[in-house]
């Protein structure tokens, strides 16, 4: 072999080379790279088979040498030169299509040890052998990593440094959901949930009405959950939004339409008994409710106890006859339930001395 401790420069490269060197960087699919340079009388063809993968994906780098004169080399060793973040696959190592061994292995390379004829003329004059590795969640995204091979034979050896192809690792790709929400009451706060794939814990979602942006915070696990309090009452647009993170794409949930109800109006209730009553004579128990269209029900109550049953109430009154069975004072309350759109109350307590 000419050349044995000077190597030439690259004779050519592809134009899937060119593209992971910068002017193909963010392709989503499987984009497999190549590269080739003369080195003597060998011709050296290194092929990634995605140059653009996603974190964990597995991709294959297959050095292919030919020998195009001269006389018969004996490759000795392959060393497959690859980016730290890279994970060699164990038993993944192939010459010419079959099982190899490795010989070492280390952060940044794998190589195998043997003795490969390569003839100028004859066959075998092409030797092929493949590593793969597993792509590590720690590999800068968007950034060109290089790979190259180191070989040596009986006729010399080459160092060859930075010949590529070149990997650039893509972002993650992310997706955001923003959970129902349901219950909203203006001056009330309501819990927003989102649920975020793609992302990892400490990334940051931002919530919005519409344009406005109404709150954020951290992901914990997948999820992150803020407060809401809405000063409006009526329909709002509620969409959570990841922010982009050096590993990983931003993303937006669909926009979901909320109903802010209007808060429950206060109510009042006025108890109305006579002073006095004696057993068995029947009196009249009244509770007043403002504001009068209330609506809803009152359950009159001797102490902790019920007098009948929830009495309805009709413009703003509901009314009870009721007789006591037994002497002495009682202690007698109206409580309102509430109605639709109104808060429910309680009426002071009033004295009713039975004899």
């Amino acid at each position: 072999m000419s050349g044995l401790m000077m190597r030439r420069a690259v004779a050519a490269v592809s134009g899937a080379a060119l593209a992971v060197l910068g002017l193909g960087v963010g392709v989503a699919s499987a984009a497999p790279g190549s590269v080739t340079w003369d080195d003597g009388n060998e011709r050296i063809t290194r092929t990634i088979s995605d140059v653009t993968p996603a974190a964990g994906d597995t991709i294959t780098s297959k050095t292919v040498f030919d020998r195009t004169g001269g006389v018969v080399e004996y490759i000795q060793q392959v060393k497959d030169i690859h980016p730290p973040c890279l994970t060699y696959v164990d038993g993944s190592a192939k010459v010419d299509g079959s099982g190899q061994g490795l010989d070492s292995q280390g952060a940044d390379f794998a190589k195998v040890s043997g003795s490969w004829a390569l003839y100028p003329s004859i066959s075998p004059n092409l030797r092929t052998f493949e590593f793969s590795y597993k792509v590590g969640a720690d590999c800068a995204r968007g950034v060109p990593l290089m790979t190259t091979v180191h070989y040596s034979g009986t006729l010399g050896s080459g160092t060859y440094e930075g010949k590529g192809p070149t990997v650039s690792v893509r972002k993650n790709a992310s997706t955001t959901t923003l959970a129902p929400v349901s219950g909203a009451t203006v001056g009330q706060a309501v819990q927003l949930t989102a649920t975020v794939a793609g992302g990892a814990a400490g990334n940051v979602v931002e919530f919005y009405d519409g344009a406005a942006k109404i709150g954020e915070g951290p992901l914990i696990g997948s999820a992150v959950t803020v407060g809401w309090t809405p000063s409006t009452a009526g329909a709002h647009n509620l969409s959570a939004k990841f922010l982009p993170t050096a590993t990983a794409e931003g993303s937006q949930s669909a926009a979901q339409a909320v109903t802010v109800s209007a808060p429950d109006a206060a109510t009042t209730t006025t108890l109305t008994v006579p002073a006095t009553a004696n057993v068995g004579a029947a009196v009249e128990l009244k509770a007043t409710v403002a504001p009068a269209a209330a609506g809803g029900t009152v359950q009159f109550k001797d102490g902790a106890a019920n007098i009948g049953g929830p009495v309805a109430v009709n413009a703003g009154v509901a009314t009870l006859s009721h007789t006591f069975d037994a002497a002495g004072a009682k202690s007698i309350t109206a409580v309102y339930s509430g109605g639709a759109g109104f808060t429910g109350s309680t009426s002071a307590a009033a004295t009713v001395t039975v004899s």
